[in-house]
C-alpha cells in the first residue's frame, strides 16, 4: 500500500459524504465474493454455535474467533421477522429522493442464521406481507460479487 497525504476537509453544510476505504476481512470478501455464484455464505461461532449472515469474524454473544473452516452455505430461504414501508431513498450525492411508489424493507431472519439480513422485499401484495411468512432470495440475471446480486427477497410456498 502506498502512503497517501491526509489532509483536514471543513464543511458548513450537511448532509456531507465522505469516502472511507478499509478492508471488511477475509470472511465479509468471501461473502460479497460468493454473491456473484448466487451462494449466501453465514459464519456459525464455533463456541456458541450463533450463525452470522453476514458473517464476522469475532462471535458478539461469546467474543469467540470465527475462521474460514466457520463458514456455512445458506439456502436463500427464510422468514420475513419484520418490515417498514420507505418513501424516499438516498441518491448517489446522499441525498434523500422521493420514490414514485413506496417499497418495503424487511428483517429477514435465513434458515439457518439466528441473525438477520436486510432487504427489499418485493413481488409480494402489500396485503400479504406481515411478519413470519416465508421468503427467499431474488437474484439478479447478471452477478457481479456485490450486494445488488440480491435483487430482493419474495414469497414461496414450501
Amino acid at each position: 500500500m502506498t502512503a497517501e497525504k491526509i489532509q483536514a476537509v471543513e464543511t458548513n453544510t450537511l448532509p456531507y459524504a465522505a469516502g472511507f476505504c478499509w478492508s471488511t476481512g477475509f470472511l465479509m470478501e468471501k461473502f460479497i465474493k460468493s454473491l456473484a455464484k448466487k451462494e449466501i455464505w453465514a459464519a456459525k461461532c464455533p463456541r456458541c454455535g450463533y450463525t452470522y449472515v453476514p458473517p464476522r469474524n469475532r462471535c458478539g454473544q461469546c467474543d469467540a474467533k470465527i475462521e474460514e473452516k466457520d463458514l456455512t452455505k445458506l439456502s436463500g430461504k427464510g422468514i420475513l421477522v419484520g418490515f417498514t414501508k420507505a418513501y424516499v431513498q438516498l441518491d448517489a450525492s446522499s441525498k434523500f429522493v422521493d420514490l414514485d411508489e413506496p417499497i418495503f424493507i424487511g428483517a429477514v431472519k435465513l434458515d439457518g442464521a439466528d441473525s438477520n439480513l436486510f432487504m427489499q422485499i418485493a413481488e409480494i401484495d402489500p396485503q400479504d406481507i406481515k411478519e413470519g411468512i416465508k421468503v427467499q432470495v431474488k437474484w439478479q440475471d447478471q452477478t457481479q460479487g456485490a450486494i445488488s446480486d440480491i435483487q430482493y427477497f419474495t414469497h414461496y410456498t414450501g
